[in-house]
């Protein structure tokens, strides 16, 4: 599969930020067991927070996925670079193909994509956290290279290690 990830303009953004809250609160209703008001209000506390300059945010990776051959609109992608542990790591955020895109391999271009962005950022690996109601989302993540890190009560983070020649301690 062909794609090309380009940063979101404007408007995708504010499109993206209302799908990725809603879909956030609706984890925490599910996995945190909150009131569905209260789930909205922490969901837009979070991305407030971590997005705190929207697209402009430092460090951040807000792309739109696109199928190069003809330049429709598949899905989105976050991720963001940070140290943790003494080490720079790719962290991804959130991803999302179309409905109607699903199964087709985007999601594994994008992943690559942002891999080989984070590579060439001189991050040692890409981490990621998963639901664990979203087993479509585990089967792929696995089937990418990801391996299990470590559990919480709702789901699990995954790392991969990275390939590039930065990859020594920060």
């Amino acid at each position: 599969m062909r794609i090309r990830i380009r940063k979101m303009t404007e408007e995708e953004y504010l499109s993206f930020y209302r799908f990725s809250g809603q879909h956030h609160a609706e984890e925490l209703v599910r996995e945190e067991r909150l009131f569905p008001e209260e789930a909205r209000r922490e969901a837009e506390r979070e991305l407030s927070e971590m997005l705190p300059n929207g697209l402009d945010t430092a460090d951040n990776y807000l792309m739109v996925i696109e199928n190069s051959a003809d330049g429709r609109r598949v899905g989105f992608i976050w991720f963001l670079f940070e140290i943790y542990q003494g080490k720079k790591q790719s962290f991804i955020c959130d991803l999302m193909i179309e409905e109607t895109e699903r199964r087709k391999g985007y999601a594994a271009a994008a992943l690559n994509e942002a891999e080989r962005t984070a590579e060439t950022n001189g991050c040692a690996e890409s981490v990621l956290f998963v639901s664990n109601a979203n087993i479509p989302a585990r089967m792929l993540y696995s089937k990418c290279g990801y391996v299990f890190l470590r559990n919480t009560g709702h789901g699990m983070y995954l790392v991969k290690k990275l390939k590039g020649e930065e990859n020594e301690n920060v």
